[in-house]
């Protein structure tokens, strides 16, 4: 873990509990910040509350009050569940205070690079496949996001020898600031979670915040099948790294003549493949994209 002073003596709320909420705040309380922790369950009900209050974090629970931002914080880290709807959020960016998620502190603390999946469908099964290929290729990966341990948690424990393999949906990408991947992966885009978002464009715009921070010398991995995604490969600044399951790609990942290939190099057999179906082959083919920029062999 990176010691930071970035958050020391800082007044930060966090907002909404569960796993990712506890273990923000005590990473936060940890690296020196000034921690408030507001959550609607009522604290005779909230485990979670009671042991950081044990530790002396302040806790505020049962409700939101209308006032609270009254007190200053300079920071609101909020659950990805809690929409930008939310009458706090909405007051927070009202007074210019940075609104994030526990994602982007994770970033911040870690001394292992990231590689992140997001994507509408196929995000769990691509994070798995890629970890356990860099697990298999002893690169010594670690898991987080929504499968794995909270991503705080994991990078607090993680170092320089590691990978952390993160899945990242849209809730988690709307809140980061810095947090840049160096290898990151869209495996699809549909239209999903317009409850939330309100359009589809909004949607895709928080997907799309995956590589927003990366560098030439990061690799954005995209699905090829689909139009709209090969229209993302204009807009970063990262190597593009291409997949597809409807055409052969010099560059990239895709299949011919029974094989899958990577940059024009033979991988594996198709056949040998136990995962079936051309939409499990996409996830196949992004996963073995990554693996093999991390040098893995086949």
């Amino acid at each position: 873990m990176k010691t930071i002073t970035d958050y020391r003596n800082k007044k930060v709320l966090v907002l909404g509990l569960a796993k990712i909420g506890v273990s923000a705040a005590l990473l936060l309380h940890e690296l020196g910040a000034l921690v408030t922790v507001n959550d609607l369950k009522p604290f005779s009900e909230n485990p979670e509350a009671q042991s950081l209050l044990e530790k002396g974090i302040k806790v505020i629970c049962g409700e939101h009050p209308e006032d609270l931002l009254d007190e200053g914080f300079q920071l609101v880290v909020k659950n990805p569940g809690i929409p930008y709807s939310n009458f706090l959020i909405e007051d927070a960016i009202s007074r210019k205070i940075p609104v994030i998620t526990e994602v982007e502190l994770a970033y911040k603390i870690s001394e292992a690079e990231f590689i992140g999946i997001t994507g509408t469908n196929g995000k769990t099964t691509t994070t798995t496949l890629i970890f356990e290929m860099l697990k298999e290729g002893q690169k010594n990966p670690l898991i987080a996001g929504n499968i794995g341990t909270v991503a705080s948690g994991v990078a607090k424990e993680a170092t320089s020898e590691n990978k952390i393999v993160i899945e990242l949906s849209s809730f988690q990408l709307m809140g980061i600031r810095e947090f840049r991947p160096h290898i990151a992966i869209i495996t699809n885009l549909y239209e999903a979670h317009l409850d939330y978002h309100g359009t589809r464009e909004q949607y895709v715009e928080a997907k799309k915040n995956i590589y927003k921070n990366q560098r030439e010398e990061d690799f954005l991995i995209l699905n090829f099948n689909q139009e709209e995604c090969r229209q993302l490969a204009e807009e970063t600044k990262a190597t593009v790294i291409p997949f597809s399951t409807e055409e052969y790609l010099e560059n990239g990942a895709s299949v011919k003549d029974g094989y899958i290939y990577f940059n024009g190099e033979k991988v594996i057999e198709y056949r040998k493949i136990v995962l079936p179906g051309k939409f499990n082959l996409e996830k196949i083919l992004a996963s073995v994209a990554a693996a093999k920029l991390n040098g893995v062999t086949d």
